[in-house]
């Protein structure tokens, strides 16, 4: 564990990916600096300690090998699953916003002392808890009782997401789930007849979610989708999103940081520090600063891609793939809002947003990428005989 140079080649590790981190959360702190107003909590202050926190945490994490992590998938399953439950349905430690239950913590008034956001965990969780499943059962994935195994396994905990209500975690994780069950070697004979029955499904659903007497969604969620697919009838629902692209449009080419404009009109936009900071950044750096936030977000799930692809075994394979789409997904999810590409739905940019709850759980999985980078490739089950000498020719 501690000899470091003989587990792992620190040669390797991708300091890249840290830089990169830090450099797009830096630029975050400032458009919090010049979105917050005086009366909130010094936003800029928090997300500073998170992102130094953040850093030495991910660096701690590299350091403890991923298999040894994997081993305590089944208490962190547990422990996840307790914590989104008492989310849900214990009101003394729930935390309520906007008419939705989504924070954990401890009451004291108006200001709890302490909070945190269970489902960004549970987007980590989950992908080590279905990795693991598959490594220790890898000769068996020609059998179909393993992926019904998997279903069960993570419907429980997406179920109780699903029901805060948080409709977009729930997509994304979904879809980081999705990828590592298609990598994870199960044969196509048994994924394909449910993809082929998942389309119709999808589509039916759909149709349904639109309807006046459907029970699914929530009126609000109801209501953001019908928005998009009709404007003209909705127009009340859709000016955040208005909103945020008359910022995005106001930023022009540089944005008004390098054209010396200190005000941003996207201090106006409700919960701007979060789900739509993106508006912000484009509007302070304008268009080349923010594709060069989306290059960054990119590349640093390109990075894990390349780690799953290099990596020593197959379970870090898995664990790779799924962390990397995350992060990729995600911000196309919370990009797509801003720009008014997809229904009004509040998930955070990665790496970028206000929170501590996304941060530090994203550096988890930054942590776990940045071992599966640096381990050595072994042979599976195999034993560490580096304690025994080899003997001396005439010695035996």
């Amino acid at each position: 564990m501690f000899k470091l140079w003989e587990r792992y080649d620190l040669k390797k590790y991708r300091w890249i990916i840290l830089v990169l981190i830090i450099l797009i959360c830096t630029a975050g702190i400032y458009v919090l600096g010049q979105v917050q107003g005086e009366e909130e909590v010094d936003m800029v202050s928090r997300q500073i300690k998170g992102l130094i926190g953040g850093v030495l945490l991910a660096v701690f994490v590299s350091m403890f090998d991923y298999h040894f992590v994997c081993k305590f998938a089944g208490l962190m399953y547990i422990v996840n699953f307790v914590l989104l439950f008492v989310v849900k349905y214990v009101d003394y430690f729930n935390i309520k916003r906007g008419g939705v239950n989504r924070w954990i913590g401890i009451p004291n008034g108006e200001n709890p002392k302490f909070e945190f956001q269970v489902s960004e965990l549970t987007k980590v969780v989950l992908v080590i808890c279905l990795a693991t499943l598959f490594d220790r059962l890898m000769d068996r994935m020609k059998q179909g009782w393993v992926l019904l195994v998997a279903v069960i396994m993570l419907a429980l905990p997406v179920g109780l997401v699903f029901l805060q209500p948080d409709l977009s975690t729930t997509i994304v994780i979904c879809v980081s789930l999705v990828v590592v069950i298609f990598a994870s070697g199960i044969k196509y004979r048994i994924l394909l007849p449910i993809v082929a029955t998942a389309i119709p499904v999808g589509i039916g659903l759909f149709w349904y979610v639109q309807q006046d007497f459907q029970v699914l969604l929530s009126s609000k969620q109801q209501e953001r989708i019908l928005s998009l697919l009709h404007p003209e009838s909705h127009s009340d629902t859709l000016w955040q999103q208005e909103n945020s692209i008359t910022a995005i449009a106001s930023g022009g080419l540089t944005g008004k940081f390098f054209n010396g404009e200190g005000a941003l009109g996207s201090k106006n936009i409700p919960v701007i520090e979060s789900d739509f900071i993106f508006a912000g950044m484009a509007e302070a750096f304008g268009f080349l600063g923010a594709c060069a936030i989306i290059f960054a977000i990119f590349f640093i799930s390109f990075q894990c891609f390349m780690t799953a692809k290099k990596a020593p075994d197959y379970l870090g394979r898995l664990l790779a793939l799924g962390i990397g789409t995350t992060y990729i997904f995600q911000a196309f999810v919370n990009i797509g809002v801003v720009t008014m590409l997809l229904p009004n739905t509040g998930i955070p940019l990665p790496f970028v947003s206000y929170g501590l709850s996304s941060l530090m759980c994203n550096m988890i999985g930054i942590g776990i990428i940045l071992n599966i980078g640096i381990s050595k490739k072994k042979e599976r089950n195999s034993i560490d005989l580096d304690f025994a000498e080899i003997p001396r020719k005439g010695e035996l």
